[in-house]
């Protein structure tokens, strides 16, 4: 597996792997405002400075794409954010492969000396491929999705 930066051709292809709204939303929290997005939106979300797009590609195929960015204005922390693979390659360990290249990126190309992220409590699989390569939960927070509540942990992972 490699990583490239993201390509605005990508969007598509990555927002198709939401096949519904549950899906969609574990994804992308309230970063949307409908289900299903459109790849124009997902350009969209990238358009601000310290926005760091990679997209994991097995073979020539896209197979996961994960957003770096920098949350604050401590350059040393990266944030991140809209993690997914491709909804038929799950369970074959692309998604532990995707996140030890963007850890790597972050330490080599941002210099960051602590990774963080957020996950939804109910994501189990998510949350057990963040421990495995090494983020711990390091507290909890609450969101408000589509009206409902919906717990989250926080992770890190230091460099």
């Amino acid at each position: 597996m490699s990583s490239r930066l993201f390509h605005p051709d990508d969007a598509e292809t990555i927002l198709s792997w939401c096949k519904d709204k549950q899906t969609f939303r574990l994804w992308s929290a309230d970063r949307y405002k409908d289900f299903p997005a459109q790849p124009h939106e997902m350009l969209e979300q990238y358009e601000a400075c310290y926005m760091y797009p990679l997209t994991a590609v097995m073979e020539g195929e896209i197979v996961g794409h994960i957003l770096l960015r920098l949350p604050t204005e401590d350059i040393t922390i990266v944030r991140f954010g809209l993690v997914i693979v491709d909804i038929t390659k799950r369970g074959m360990g692309y998604g532990k492969q995707m996140l030890r290249l963007a850890i790597e990126y972050a330490g080599r190309e941002l210099d960051a000396k602590r990774i963080t992220l957020g996950v939804f409590c109910d994501n189990v699989s998510a949350v057990e491929c963040y421990k495995s390569v090494g983020f711990r939960i390091t507290g909890e927070d609450c969101y408000t999705i589509d009206g409902e509540e919906w717990k989250a942990f926080e992770l890190e992972y230091k460099l």
